[in-house]
């Protein structure tokens, strides 16, 4: 899933007078393919003489990302969206009263001319916290372990109170800001609002820089959970304080990783969990939201999903990155020359699709995805698990993902912990949902089900009195 997640910079504009004039709302649309379109929205203002940018992607219900790299000159407006490696920009056409330009993302160049006369979309997601707050919130940079440049990012939230506990969350797949943002939802800031609000410390951060997070793969990521637990144990306020981690999609397969090595990690929460290789998931995944997007016939789905399985065993079966893209060409080319014009498009087997196939799987993320076996982890993890699936997950199959928790995870010293919870109605995001498409999730103003927070806060607090019986002392800060 993609998402608009844009940092502030500060630029003065070239002139006051010119920036003035472009202030307002602007619309436009980039062709995204032959089919299909992507209205992205504008919003300049002019203010203590400096020019800010918002960008807008209504179609994915993205409102008010602040842009970076802001220019205005020569009539020329630009700026930049550095997490996705998007920028814009275009100049001004006093006959038109637009601005013609284009886009570029990966270096794929896409015409786009911005224009008034649209109303800036509002979406309600009544969830999401807002200051004053009712607790302390931090926000903190650790660098790499080398020291050298900043690698963390994230915001400390710490009731009034010694926190009962110190939960760090971990995002799933793909980028993604400290909030889990999508879909103008912030989750991760709302169950960080919740648990604070019931007396547990938190801590949630932006994945790893964009030129770093390219070159990562999951190890990585667990590597960086790691780095962020020995940089808050030195905290004199978090000395004494027992950390779990939340995570999310593949950021529970993280928690897993380094619940089964780091001994300081006493309980792990999942939400919409990974206890699969990544291929089941995939492979249930194209299949889920190929049925629900209602665009394909069974028959495209039966023949879209056996090539599938051809390429994630090709995949799997790759020694190295070279082999794989090797291999992967050769099939590719194997299917397109059986295929009519019709069915190339239909399947996305375009120059296109060629190209989009071997960026993605030739990234080290995905390559070592496939050859990451949650099973091993699993078995080593020896502290409570609490994992709550939505029924209409199409991403991540619940009934198998939770299978596999019960049947590898031990028991042995918190088998009345260990909780595995499957919501009826909600999705991947456990929003209450309809049909559990990736397209509802901007449609549904709920962020997350309260039945999932009440029950994390119940939990938790379930353990934190196993952990501190009646007449037991609680060390303070």
């Amino acid at each position: 899933m993609k998402r608009v997640l844009i940092y502030t910079i500060i630029v003065f504009a070239a002139t006051a007078v010119s920036a003035q004039e472009i202030a307002g709302y602007w619309e436009g649309k980039i062709a995204i393919s032959k089919k299909d379109s992507l209205t992205i929205g504008v919003q300049v203002e002019y203010r203590n003489d400096t020019l800010y940018v918002e960008m807008d992607s209504p179609d994915q219900y993205y409102v008010g990302a602040q842009a970076s790299d802001i220019r205005f000159q020569d009539s020329t407006l630009s700026f930049r969206v550095s997490n996705i490696g998007l920028s814009f920009s275009g100049k001004y056409d006093a006959v038109t009263a637009t601005f013609q330009g284009e886009c570029v993302q990966h270096k794929i160049h896409l015409p786009c001319t911005l224009a008034r006369g649209a109303t800036r979309k509002v979406f309600r997601r009544p969830q999401t916290p807002t200051p004053p707050y009712p607790y302390h919130t931090e926000d903190i940079t650790f660098k790499n372990r080398a020291g050298k440049y900043p690698l963390i990012l994230g915001t400390l939230t710490l009731p009034d109170s010694t926190p009962k506990a110190l939960v760090v969350f971990i995002s799933g797949s793909g980028w993604q800001d400290r909030d889990e943002s999508i879909c103008g939802h912030k989750p991760f800031a709302v169950i960080a609002d919740t648990l604070t609000k019931a007396g547990y410390a938190t801590f949630r951060y932006d994945d790893l820089p964009s030129a770093v997070f390219r070159k990562s793969t999951t190890y990585d990521f667990a590597d960086a959970v790691k780095l962020i637990l020995d940089s808050l144990s030195l905290r004199p306020d978090l000395k004494y304080v027992k950390t779990g981690l939340l995570g999310h999609s593949e950021g529970s397969l993280v928690a897993f990783m380094v619940a089964a090595e780091d001994s300081r990690v006493q309980f792990t929460i999942h939400l919409g969990g990974v206890a699969q290789p990544f291929d089941e998931i995939l492979l249930y995944q194209n299949i889920a939201l190929a049925k629900a997007s209602n665009k394909l016939t069974d028959s495209q789905i039966e023949y879209s999903t056996k090539i599938n399985k051809d390429i994630y065993q090709i995949i799997k079966k790759s020694k190295d990155k070279n082999q794989c893209m090797a291999k992967l060409e050769q099939y590719w080319d194997k299917i397109a020359s059986q295929l009519s014009e019709e069915e190339k498009i239909n399947y996305n087997f375009t120059p296109e699709g060629k190209i989009t196939l071997l960026q993605t799987f030739s990234s080290p993320w995905y390559f070592t995805l496939f050859h990451i076996n949650p099973i091993p982890y699993l078995k080593k993890v020896k502290t409570p698990v609490l994992a709550i699936s939505g029924e209409k997950d199409l991403q991540v199959e619940a009934i198998s993902a939770q299978k596999n928790m019960r049947k590898y995870l031990k028991d042995k010293y918190h088998y009345h912990l260990n909780t595995f919870t499957i919501l009826k109605g909600d999705n991947h995001l456990l929003q209450p949902c309809t049909t559990g498409s990736v397209e509802e999730y901007g449609k549904i103003e709920t962020t997350i089900d309260p039945l999932a927070l009440n029950e994390i806060v119940q939990w938790l607090d379930f353990w934190w009195l196993l952990n501190h019986p009646p007449g037991a002392t609680r060390i303070g800060f």
